[in-house]
């Protein structure tokens, strides 16, 4: 509310007097200490006369008219805000007898900068001393304001007898661009008599039609120019009596006729030429004040200035309008849509400034300029303000760029700039522009200024209406749009905010002390409305909240409310992170929600089993050691542990325990946990749902990769059986169907039936999802890797480089991880094995980036690599490489597991190939004393060793074990057996073993036997099962 609404007239008045005889008396106690800068000696001389004439006034009051109070009112005000502002100029900038040198030197520097400001404020206090005299003088004249301000700039420029130009401010030499703007105004007004521009604050709009005015001036010279102030009534009325004196309207100085009734009724009846600029008609309340109330004289609907605007269809009379209210615009030329003026172009914009810091001749970086002007939302204002800064200060343009993101960009951006061609009345500092319009929208409708608040705590771009759940919030969305501080994406729900009144509405909130408020309201707003089931159906909705989670989660919060809603979001973001490949920000997300839930709720809570699972996830996916995998393990476990059942925290945790256990190559405990997973969801939604049916294929799957074909196969069936029964869309119930039949031809061997089922999957789920999509790229590879196992090499290759090239639009790195795995088999069956080296280098690079040297995939990808090197009879560099993985193994997953020691057994055949058969026999042996029963591949191998160095006694001792044997190996190993016996002269029981045991007569009768053979450990079957084999669908 405005304060002399608040307190009254006559008191607002004994008010401004008594703070005007303060400044006046600090004044004069300085002056005769000769510590009074000179720009306040003509304020400490105007000061005194004005606070004289108001009182005068005051006593007059009585006598005055309705519409002369209003004037009074209008003046008052203005005069309140005068002295307001020369306080603090005076605390700012006069020197007090106790301050230091540096404070006197500083105080200097800010005078100089304020010297402007000062006068602009001494020239308003001269005006309104004339003002408030002729009110003493005419108090009676009927319904008649005050005389118009007497303008300060020189006589208008053209002869009366060519028409009158009431244009206050001069040509702008160096008006630059908005050449599109002027012709639209041109365009337009052969269509309408009157035409709005409106634009934010600072945006150019009073520039462009001062330079209409002359443009229209130089074409039409015989044509009147006549400017209107429309910021407030008492102004309004100075120009209209201004244009009456100059045009000589008859009765334009008798005291019983309405000025504004008079000028209202020429102007819309003469047939002479003429163009009307009514400038800054912000206040929607002058135009209609019965239907945008405000308390006092203003809601008199008699006081309505919309009523004075001059209505002619001739095109001889132009009525331009210029304001910051879109509804003012919109009404004043009767439902036109206004000209909306917006920011500079990039190329407009830089040559603005370049003219501004015309003061040197200083050659300025392009790069420096471009980045000030794109800092400044391209605004004309802004722009202006900061050249004149960067040249009273000398300061370089990076200085500046540099400033404005410190702790006092307010003081840059509030910095008022002298400018002969702006309004007096008009605020010349962008920020000081906006919070009128700041104010304005408060005072009108608080909502919208709420909405405001909030949209500025969050990313100033692409604000989904539906975060915005309040009261009003249609209306109010309405409201800032029509102020130009809110625009909405085209087509869209969509809103955005100019990055300087995003800042501009912080630094507000920050001195009204409210900015935690704002930020848990928004921080509230985005954890309410993000998802916490994330599925395909879900990506959208989070790609959309992401830039927004990012700005309310960086703010500190301290309320137990608010730091709950801070670990929900994280939480839940975090596992949308994962989905994204952003695995280094969702570790962060997840331990910090961990923390605060752990703090905040109690230890049977689901939100901390949320956490808790999420973050165990994040362990194992990120795990670079065993103690890595101990600790994912452990927190799982306990996320299973504090889970309701059925809920899906426990689903989700069994979930990745199983992928875990199958890490860790435990059969047992990972169907133990897929099994769990998937009874789960069968209980909490039944059989047929559509995450039931999901979690019980992860399950088959298991089965089958630990040998359970059969089992897995009956799975598959039981879920084709309930596929038309589940709750699915039609096209998930298909890639159901499709997906448990690609299962079952596979794992049954047949590749070529599976194959026909990819290539469906592909082919639907293109449809579903499109080319490039992270499920549909999984397919693909599924169909490569069955090309593959028919020997089509050629073919899978082609296939696998094709989408190696699609997964650059992916950040899902497994997949384009595995398609080189897949690339580097077809070349390892081609036997080609350079290529093949070059696809497991590049699959081992690209493990080391995304996941770390001492990650267990990654030792996998470098077992690859070594085994390559190993087939290629490169021994020492696959030596180099098993001795870092058995290392790595031995520790990670322990000294007993298979993984270990099948690369124990590489590494030994390695040692055996470059004839450093005492390394390998110590190798075997060790392997060997790890087993609970003898290997007889192993048993092989090791006679192999010691039959290369002739250890004939221990190679006789070891052999004697496969007596009893009916491996594949026994012929091999009691050939050795018999060898060390002739070895050691005992031909005799060499012959009698050989017929007992053997069916050739001699070792030459099989030559193969003539010297026993290493032999390689059977391959993992590493298929494609974890983290992205068949993608879940449930979502889609």
């Amino acid at each position: 509310m405005d304060p002399f609404t608040a307190i009254g007239l006559a008191s607002a008045i004994v008010t401004f007097v008594d703070i005007g005889a303060k400044i006046v008396k600090r004044l004069k106690e300085l002056s005769e200490a000769g510590d009074v800068p000179e720009v306040f000696r003509d304020i400490r001389t105007r000061l005194p006369l004005l606070t004289s004439v108001v009182v005068g006034t005051q006593q007059n009051i009585e006598h005055l008219t309705p519409e002369a109070r209003e004037a009074l009112q209008e003046i008052v005000t203005q005069c309140f805000e005068q002295v307001n502002q020369l306080d603090d100029l005076v605390k700012k900038v006069v020197v007090s007898r106790g301050d230091s040198r540096l404070v006197k030197t500083v105080k200097a520097s800010v005078s100089l900068i304020e010297e402007g400001r000062v006068q602009r404020i001494a020239t308003a206090l001269r005006d309104n001393v004339q003002l408030l005299t002729f009110l003493n003088v005419t108090p009676g004249e009927k319904g008649n304001p005050p005389l118009e301000r007497q303008s300060s700039e020189p006589p208008p420029p053209y002869a009366k007898e060519i028409g009158v130009f009431l244009v206050p401010f001069s040509r702008d030499e160096d008006f630059v661009g908005r050449e599109s703007v002027l012709q639209n105004i041109v365009s337009s007004f052969e269509k309408q008599p009157r035409v709005a521009i409106s634009g934010i604050g600072g945006i150019g709009k009073s520039q462009i039609a001062i330079e209409y005015c002359y443009r229209f001036k130089d074409r039409n010279p015989r044509a009147h120019v006549l400017w209107v102030y429309g910021g407030n009534i008492a102004r309004f009325y100075q120009a209209y009596k201004r244009i009456a004196q100059l045009l000589e309207i008859p009765g334009w100085d008798d005291p019983e006729e309405s000025i504004l009734e008079l000028v209202y009724s020429y102007l819309s009846s003469t047939t002479s030429h003429y163009l009307l600029v009514v400038d800054n008609a912000d206040n929607i309340e002058h135009w209609w004040p019965g239907k945008y109330k405000s308390g006092g004289l203003l809601d008199d609907p008699a006081h309505n200035l919309s009523k004075y605007l001059p209505e002619r269809k001739s095109g001889s009379s132009q009525v331009l309008i210029t304001t910051r209210d879109d509804r003012v615009a919109s009404r004043l030329t009767k439902a036109s849509k206004p000209l909306a003026i917006q920011p500079m172009s990039s190329e407009e914009a830089s040559l603005l400034l370049r003219s501004k810091l015309s003061g040197e001749e200083i050659e300025y970086e392009k790069s420096e300029v471009d980045s000030l002007v794109e800092e400044l939302d391209r605004l004309p204002l802004a722009i202006s303000q900061a050249a004149a800064f960067i040249e009273e200060n000398d300061i370089s343009i990076t200085e500046y760029v540099e400033a404005l993101h410190g702790e006092n960009a307010e003081e840059f951006l509030e910095e008022e700039l002298d400018d002969s061609r702006r309004d007096e009345d008009s605020v010349n500092s962008i920020f000081r522009s906006w919070k009128l319009s700041y104010d304005q929208i408060r005072k009108q409708k608080p909502c919208a200024a709420d909405v405001l608040s909030i949209l500025a705590m969050l990313d100033r771009q692409s604000v989904p209406k539906y975060l915005l759940k309040m009261p009003e919030v249609t209306t109010s969305l309405t409201v800032l749009q029509a102020f130009n501080l809110v625009t909405a994406r085209a087509g869209s729900q969509n809103f955005q905010i100019h990055r300087l009144v995003q800042r501009f509405v912080k630094i507000a909130l920050l001195k009204e002390k409210t900015t935690q408020k704002w930020q848990e309201a928004a921080l509230a707003c985005v954890a309410r409305e993000y998802p916490t089931e994330i599925g395909v159906a879900e990506w959208p909705v989070c790609d959309a909240l992401a830039p927004h989670v990012h700005a309310v989660t960086a703010y500190h919060h301290d309320t137990r409310a608010a730091r709950l809603d801070l670990a929900h979001l994280l939480c839940w973001s975090a596992d949308f992170d994962i989905e994204r490949g952003m695995y280094t920000q969702a570790l962060e997300r997840a331990r910090k929600s961990l923390d605060i839930f752990e703090e905040l709720v109690s230890k049977d809570d689901e939100r901390l089993a949320s956490a808790t699972w999420l973050y165990g996830r994040l362990r194992y996916y990120r795990a670079q050691s065993a103690s890595d995998m101990s600790v994912a393990t452990d927190l799982l476990q306990k996320a299973l542990a504090i889970s309701k059942y059925p809920s899906l925290n426990y689903a989700e945790s069994a979930f990745e325990l199983a992928h875990l256990y199958y890490d860790e190559c435990n059969e047992e405990s990972c169907l133990k946990m897929g099994k769990a997973s998937f009874e789960c969801w069968k209980a909490m939604e039944g059989p047929n749902s559509v995450r039931t049916l999901d979690n019980q294929h992860d399950y088959a799957l298991e089965l089958a990769i630990f040998g359970h074909e059969e089992d897995a196969i009956a799975i598959w069936q039981e879920i084709l059986e309930r596929c038309p029964a589940s709750d699915a869309t039609e096209n998930t119930k298909t890639v159901y169907t499709y997906r448990s039949l690609a299962g079952i031809a596979e794992f049954q061997g047949d590749s070529a039936m599976a194959e026909i089922f990819y290539a469906k999957l592909i082919s639907l789920c293109e449809v579903l999802y499109h080319s490039e999509h992270v499920h549909v790229i999984d397919y693909r590879l599924s169909h490569a890797e069955q090309v593959m196992r028919q020997g089509r090499h050629d073919e899978a290759l082609r296939l696998s480089e094709a989408i190696l090239k699609a997964s650059d639009h992916t950040s899902e790195w497994s997949i384009k991880a595995s398609c080189l795995q897949t690339m580097a088999e077809c070349y390892k069956m081609k036997q080609c094995h350079h290529e093949e080296l070059n696809y497991r280098l590049r699959s081992l690079r690209l493990h080391e980036k995304s996941l770390g040297h001492n990650h267990k995939e990654t030792v996998d990808a470098e077992n690859a690599l070594a085994d390559c090197y190993l087939s290629s009879s490169h021994y020492q560099q696959a030596q180099s490489l098993y001795i870092k993985v058995v290392s790595w193994r031995n520790a990670g997953l322990g000294p007993r597991h298979s993984d270990t020691l099948r690369a124990m057994e590489h590494l030994a055949i390695s040692h055996s190939y470059q004839d450093q058969d005492a390394e390998a026999e110590i190798i075997f042996l060790d392997i060997i004393g790890r087993q609970d029963s003898i290997n007889f591949r192993l048993l092989n191998n090791l006679c192999v060793t010691l039959q290369s160095q002739g250890k004939w006694m221990a190679l006789e001792s070891w052999a004697q074990n496969a007596r009893k044997s009916d491996s594949e190996y026994r012929t091999s190993i009691i050939w050795s057996w018999t060898t060390a016996l002739e070895q050691q002269g005992k031909v005799e029981e060499a012959l009698a073993i050989r017929a007992q045991f053997l069916t050739v007569n001699s070792p030459s009768d099989d030559p193969v036997l003539t010297r026993p053979l290493l032999v390689f450990p059977p391959a993992r079957d590493d298929r494609r099962f974890g983290r992205m084999i068949h993608p879940r669908t449930w979502s889609a």
